[in-house]
């Protein structure tokens, strides 16, 4: 089965250039901003590209309002799910244009989900497109997901798809790393959110002896968590960096003539392969009883927020074969693997059993004013899914 390559006519002029434009267009027209996310204005425009290139679907939607909508090409295994997500995050101050207008100069689109995530969506879909075409000769199927959530933890997106719909797959791409289709990521380090409370007794600010004051307590624990993870035990990983510590938010207190009763504290640790987010939590545990120890009057509660394990891919399994080859192919250039700090999809996919990996067009621009994304790559990434894609079912 040949595929018609697009990619050495990626001009203004050529249709899939033209109509990415305005799929994408539509996309970033929908404020899908989360909170509190409003997916289903996303995934109505999927809905009506997938129902106009007769493409199966069906809707999954755990709060009103939060639709995930996922397309099925083929039948039988494997089965390969490309996932994108269709929420985004606050557009914040700085930009040049409206950022829920996509405003196209040269090769470049701006708006809010250019690159995260909705330039990629719009390249799976195109993908989709074509395959669609092909749905008779493949041996397997392609599931696209276009999922609620993932910028506030997936509860109502992947997590819920793969917990309670029955969503499943053999491998799984995730474009969501950026990196200008020269990165394919195979190991990401844990994530682990923790919330610290302290609890003291008001007094009045002109007395503080006849109160317990929460933030001291917490200062002291705060001093001892400091540089925690440079204590760490741990085995290097060739792929990522060592575990990080951040304390991301300290909230304390009602007035500066109020002794506080109460002080919370939020820490963000990125944990490697070989380490264990219990064995941090008892770590974590020790500090705020040794705090206690200290001072009979300090008393902690200690809530895990999130735990997301660590993701480590064997670099040399076939998808990722396929994805170097097909790189090379389309765009005259090589793909090398990575691991990241961050997190993606790949998290809940991996803890469901999927292969997953990242493979993403775009650039370092998540998250900032100006997002935009490259249209010539889209059209570049859209070709290489749908090779890998034949690659893999045909």
């Amino acid at each position: 089965m040949e595929i018609r390559k697009t990619s050495n006519a990626s001009g203004p002029s050529t249709p899939a250039r033209s109509e990415t434009i305005k799929l994408l267009s539509d996309l970033i027209a929908e404020d899908t901003t989360n909170p509190p996310g409003n997916e289903s204005r996303a995934a109505g425009v999927v809905k009506r590209f997938f129902e106009t290139e007769g493409i199966a679907y069906r809707i999954f939607e755990k709060e009103k309002g939060r639709a995930n909508i996922i397309g099925y090409i083929g039948k039988g295994h494997p089965r390969l799910l490309l996932a994108c997500h269709m929420d985004v995050v606050p557009a914040g101050e700085g930009w040049d244009s409206n950022p829920f207008k996509a405003r196209v100069d040269g090769d470049k689109i701006y708006g809010r989900g250019a690159v995260d995530n909705k330039g990629p969506l719009a390249g799976i879909l195109m993908a989709a497109k074509t395959l669609k075409k092909v749905e008779s000769s493949l041996h397997g199927q392609v599931i696209v997901a276009c999922v609620a959530d993932e910028e506030a933890g997936s509860k109502a997106g992947m997590r819920y798809l793969l917990d309670e719909c029955g969503l499943s797959a053999e491998y799984a791409i995730v474009p969501d790393i950026e990196h200008e289709l020269r990165k394919i990521d195979v190991a990401e380090k844990g994530l682990l959110f923790l919330k610290v409370t302290s609890f003291g007794k008001q007094a009045h600010g002109s007395a503080p002896d006849e109160g317990i004051n929460a933030v001291w307590h917490m200062v002291e624990f705060l001093k001892l968590l400091k540089g925690y993870d440079k204590r760490m035990k741990f085995k290097k990983h060739a792929l990522l960096s060592p575990p990080t510590l951040n304390l991301g938010i300290v909230r304390g207190g009602e007035a500066a003539n109020i002794v506080p009763a109460k002080c919370e504290a939020t820490i963000d640790i990125r944990y490697l392969p070989s380490q264990s987010s219990l064995a941090i939590i008892g770590d974590v545990k020790r500090m705020l009883a040794a705090v206690a120890k200290k001072n009979k009057k300090a008393r902690f509660t200690l809530e895990v927020i999130d735990d997301q394990k660590p993701v480590a891919v064997d670099g040399g399994n076939a998808l990722i074969g396929m994805i170097k080859k097909r790189v090379v192919e389309v765009t005259g250039k090589k793909a090398e693997i990575i691991g990241i700090s961050g997190t993606t999809l790949i998290k809940p996919l991996a803890a469901a059993g999927v292969t997953a990996v990242g493979f993403s067009p775009g650039k370092g621009l998540a998250h900032m004013s100006n997002e935009y994304i490259s249209l010539a790559e889209l059209v570049h990434f859209s070709e290489t899914i749908v090779l890998v894609c034949m690659d893999l079912l045909a």
